[in-house]
């Protein structure tokens, strides 16, 4: 071997001997080691990290994994919130539309019981004429009471010559059953005699 390939060696082992200086330098300001650490004591504190490394992927893929279950059922519930929402929707545009339509016969029976009612006010106002003039015409006035009392003298007097008459014909009606209870009397005993001188 010659003298410039034994230096070329030792200036690479030289230097590859600086960089796993650094190496263990910048791993033990890393894993917070003291610098003159065994490499054993690195090799530990290098195990230890990478399963804490591979823990934390693992607890990463699990919230992942709980994420996207998470993430499934919110979107479920939006779905579900949706539907919900359509619904609520179209029922509150069918009480829209039932609203409307109850306003619509609101306003036609408010024009219709206006119509009743004014027919209503033009009957009563006729019917309170019609007793005005009843009472106007039955109103004790002078001439009225006048008219009144000689309506009801002439209707004494008319029933006073009624009873008048009555009399006289219960009168005549009496006289004349006299007379026939004393004819059939009379008949009844010449009807009696023949028979007694029939028997003599």
């Amino acid at each position: 071997m010659t003298e410039t390939e034994v230096e070329l060696q030792l200036r690479v082992w030289k230097e590859l001997a600086i960089s796993k200086q650094r190496l263990m330098a910048v791993a033990t300001d890393a894993l917070k080691l003291d610098k003159d650490c065994t490499p054993e004591a690195l090799k530990l504190a290098l195990e230890a990290t990478i399963e804490r490394s591979a823990q934390a992927e693992l607890e990463v893929v699990n919230a992942q994994e709980q994420a996207k279950l998470a993430v499934a059922e919110v979107e479920q519930q939006m779905a579900e919130s949706q539907k919900i929402l359509k619904t609520t929707e179209a029922a509150l545009a069918e009480a829209q539309e039932n609203l409307q339509k109850l306003q619509q016969q609101l306003v036609t029976e408010r024009a219709n019981h206006g119509q009743q009612l004014k027919k209503l006010k033009e009957q009563l106002a006729e019917k309170e004429r019609a007793i005005k003039t009843i009472n106007v015409t039955l109103s004790d006035t002078p001439e009225n009471v006048a008219k009144n009392l000689k309506a009801l003298k002439k209707q004494k007097l008319d029933e006073s010559e009624a009873r008048k008459k009555a009399e006289e014909a219960l009168s005549a009606l009496r006289k004349e059953k006299r007379k026939l209870e004393q004819s059939l009397k009379e008949l009844q005993s010449a009807q009696e005699e023949p028979g007694e001188e029939i028997a003599a």
